[in-house]
């Protein structure tokens, strides 16, 4: 019978939204290898057990200083240990938070292991809205998703501008409902947790669909500004844009490698000149995805 090794980090939470792994039971036979990532800690990675081609699952075991051989001999026999309970191994537990148990550590260990922590490649999830009422056009409302991609913290966000609509009368002011409304996409919030962006580090934006003129005159070039106000509306100045689109194509790609982001700012798409005049827009889809860290 082939082993299942469990393990679990300090709070495991149960229900709600989940896209960072608390814990795992992975077979055995998923083992790929292991690397002593420092003085004190060791990691072991298994193959991905969301099925994913493009990386794999981390188990991050903390230990005693300049114990990472002793470590990882002590992992593989637990590993290929002869359980009595069915094959599940307990590696290590360290799941104390809000319950009455104390945590538990493979004996092979001999109590050299503290802490564990999971990371997974790739595990996302659809969350709540991140916009504002004023980005809420007449096709779809802007769908955000979010995920753990080898460490980073990826925010991606659809965006559709049917029925929002540009003023004209000055460059850098926003694009939303011409009724009015907060009309920012995202707020940047640097919490440790997958709650928030992470410290962005790096912002891209597709285009795939070109804009398109409803009523009125609209303009086609589009850039986006962070501004420390979450109040901003259509025809709102967001101040000088840190992407500038220019003249779109489909299928572009524009990237921002060093976004000028401060805590708690918010996102806008805006106009890049003075071309509109109360235009609405019939048409364009962007994808917008920021890459974040979190502070350690």
């Amino acid at each position: 019978m082939e082993n299942y090794l469990y393990f679990a980090q300090a709070d495991v939470n149960t229900g709600g939204l989940q896209i960072s792994r608390e814990a795992v039971m992975v077979p055995a036979s998923k083992y790929i290898g292991c690397d002593p990532v420092g003085a004190d800690s060791t990691k072991f990675m298994f193959e991905s057990i969301e099925g994913l081609d493009e990386g794999f699952t981390s188990i991050v075991l903390t230990h005693g200083a300049n114990a990472n051989k002793k470590c990882i001999r002590a992992f593989m026999s637990a590993m290929n240990s002869q359980p009595s309970h069915g094959g599940f191994v307990v590696m290590a537990d360290s799941d104390v938070a809000g319950t009455s148990k104390v945590s538990e550590y493979s004996p092979v260990f001999n109590h050299d292991v503290t802490t564990v922590a999971i990371t997974e490649p790739k595990t996302s999830a659809v969350i709540a809205a991140t916009h504002g009422a004023g980005l809420i056009g007449t096709s779809t409302a802007p769908a955000t998703r979010r995920w753990i991609e080898n460490g980073t913290i990826v925010t991606e966000i659809k965006v559709d501008l049917t029925g929002l609509a540009c003023k004209g009368d000055a460059a850098d002011d926003v694009i939303g409902l011409a009724a009015g409304g907060a009309a920012y996409l995202v707020k940047a919030e640097e919490t440790p947790t997958l709650g928030g962006t992470g410290i962005i580090t790096k912002m891209t934006v597709q285009c795939i669909e070109l804009p398109t003129q409803g009523t009125a005159t609209i303009t086609t070039d589009i850039d986006m500004a962070w501004n420390a106000s979450g109040t901003l509306a259509y025809d709102g100045a967001a101040g000088t844009s840190e992407l500038n689109m220019g003249t779109l194509v489909k299928g572009e790609t524009f990237e921002l490698l060093a976004p000028a982001v401060t805590a708690n700012d918010y996102l806008y798409f805006t106009e890049g000149d003075t071309a509109a005049t109360t235009g609405v827009y019939s048409g364009g889809k962007f994808i917008v995805t920021l890459y974040g860290q979190y502070t350690f």
